[in-house]
């Protein structure tokens, strides 16, 4: 869909994405995947015009609904965003502020912890 419509960002899935860790060569192969059918699929955008009152455009406007409705429901919390995923209006889990395991729940780093992607991100401007 993301070829068709001319996107330039497209979320891709792979074999192993379950996975908290994917193996880098699946990465690679989704993304040679991705290349093969963008490559095959040449400038199909130019010509897809879907129509104004077809099954895209309907499905549009009914997410584009949703998604207002939705934010005028964390507009409406007394807190706002913190309250809305306080009470699950983002999903079924439950995210109390006051609920977590707070500082017992993080891990302490040991005394000779080193992150040498940490170092130049904050390096970075």
């Amino acid at each position: 869909a993301g070829v068709l419509t001319g996107q330039s960002i497209l979320l891709v899935g792979m074999m192993t994405e379950a996975v908290v860790t994917p193996w880098l060569s699946d990465r690679d192969l989704a993304l040679q995947n991705v290349r093969y059918v963008a490559n095959a699929a040449g400038r199909l955008e130019e010509d897809f015009h879907p129509a104004p009152d077809g099954v895209i455009a309907t499905r549009a406007l009914q997410v584009l609904g949703e998604s207002v409705d939705l934010l005028e429901k964390i507009l409406a919390h007394e807190n706002g965003l913190l309250d809305a995923i306080a009470d699950g209006t983002f999903g079924l889990m439950k995210r109390p502020a006051d609920a977590g395991k707070g500082l017992e729940g993080v891990a302490r780093k040991a005394d000779d912890y080193y992150n040498p992607a940490a170092d130049l991100l904050e390096q970075a401007p």
